[in-house]
């Protein structure tokens, strides 16, 4: 259940940036208050699962997801680049990611 809260933050991360993004230096109030508010919540999740899960690990597969959702996001609704580096080094992200859930 506490893994699932932290995939949830992680998405809420995903939100976080793209509405950052959206908000063209908070210029766009909607997706300034957007930006807070999955902040927040993405906190607010995180927070609850490292009730129990190691916080250290937590973090990491939290902000590790994050990542990979917004290099993936950035990719098909912004139309960022698929270098080829990019690509095998957010492989990397998840290989560590995996790495982490399966040791903890």
């Amino acid at each position: 259940m506490m893994w699932l809260l932290v995939v949830c933050a992680s998405f809420c991360e995903l939100g976080f940036t793209v509405f950052m993004k959206l908000s063209d230096g908070f210029k766009n109030k909607k997706y300034t208050v957007m930006t807070f508010l999955t902040v927040f919540l993405g906190i607010f999740l995180l927070s609850n699962a490292t009730k129990v899960l190691p916080l250290g690990v937590a973090y990491a597969v939290w902000t590790g997801l994050g990542s990979l959702f917004a290099v993936l996001f950035g990719i098909i609704f912004f139309k960022e680049s698929r270098d080829a580096k990019k690509l095998f080094f957010i492989c990397l992200v998840i290989a560590g990611v995996i790495g982490l859930r399966l040791c903890s």
